[in-house]
């Protein structure tokens, strides 16, 4: 049996070691070892049947560790980020990001390692459609009434949501409407969460001419004349208008005033165009101004006082 020669298979380790360590200074050398960070979309996974998760991040920042050949050719396509929602609770949950990495890399953080989100149970419910109106319609008419098919949509999310929700609105654009509109409208007011059956609803609106009648115009005039002068008379051109609005209003205009017309310090005769004041809100007037005169005359002096004939006083 041949003697083992320590010296020489000690030399031979002795090589191999310092090859070994010479291979990792090169490989150090030429690629080493680097970090970086992804942002990797994040997934919830497990959602349990009958509930709805809010909040959740779109993605999570990952700081990894690996060779530079390595993190080069990486992309967040190759990571896994997911957060497990099996579990979770009515209300605030905070479940923690996992992240899986390519085979090499190692992960060092996550930010954020947990993140907050909200669940709550889907529930459905009824609500009525409640029509709203943008601009007005045409001088002289008015929205009469709305109907809307279906009257009630069926809405479905989250449970905090939908119990606020007493009704939803169709918005109708009646601006310068002279008979009925009838619009697909889409419904408005809505939480992002929460949907709508169906999402658009028919609208028919009615719109008729307002009733009218005549009735007389009241002048009015403020101030006083210049010394020596009076208020003769005051006439209106034309002395009625007609009056449009709502059958209920209209029944309570009797007259309809001018604005005041300042005749202070005048000493001829004033003439002018006088816009009318509509005596409440929705009432229409035809003309909307008149022509007011206010007559001034001069006030007569005083007559002399009686005298006796000179002769007489002689007497």
């Amino acid at each position: 049996m041949p003697r083992l020669n320590w010296r020489n298979f000690s030399l031979q380790i002795l090589s191999l070691l310092m090859a070994l360590i010479l291979w990792v200074y090169v490989t150090n050398e030429q690629n080493p070892v680097e970090e970086r960070t992804f942002n990797v979309p994040l997934q919830g996974r497990g959602i349990p049947e009958g509930f709805q998760v809010t909040g959740l991040p779109s993605t999570v920042s990952v700081q990894v560790q690996g060779s530079r050949s390595q993190l080069v050719t990486l992309t967040p396509g190759d990571f896994q980020a997911a957060v497990d929602l099996s579990g979770i609770a009515r209300g605030e949950n905070e479940p923690a990001v996992t992240v899986n990495a390519p085979p090499g890399i190692r992960v060092l953080r996550v930010l954020p390692p947990r993140v907050r989100v909200h669940a709550d149970r889907i529930v459905e419910k009824e609500v009525p459609v409640e029509v709203t109106f943008k601009g007005q319609p045409a001088a002289g008419y008015s929205v009469q009434a709305a109907t809307v098919d279906p009257p009630l949509v069926h809405l479905k999310g989250p449970e905090r949501l939908v119990k606020t929700i007493g009704r939803v609105t169709a918005s109708v654009n009646v601006q310068g409407a002279s008979g009925a509109v009838e619009r697909s409208v889409t419904l408005t007011g809505l939480p992002g969460e929460v949907s709508a059956f169906p999402p658009v609803v028919k609208v028919v609106v009615s719109i008729l001419a307002l009733p009218a009648r005549e009735v007389p115009v009241e002048p009015r005039v403020k101030g006083t004349p210049a010394d020596g002068y009076r208020v003769e008379e005051v006439l209106v051109e034309p002395g009625s208008v007609q009056v449009l609005a709502p059958a209920p209003v209209l029944e309570g205009v009797q007259r309809v005033s001018t604005a005041p017309l300042d005749i202070n310090g005048a000493s001829q005769d004033v003439v002018r165009r006088v816009s009318l004041v509509a005596p409440g809100s929705g009432i229409i007037l035809r003309p909307r101004e008149v022509q007011v005169t206010v007559r001034l005359s001069p006030i007569p002096e005083n007559p002399p006082a009686n005298t006796e004939p000179e002769e007489q006083k002689q007497d």
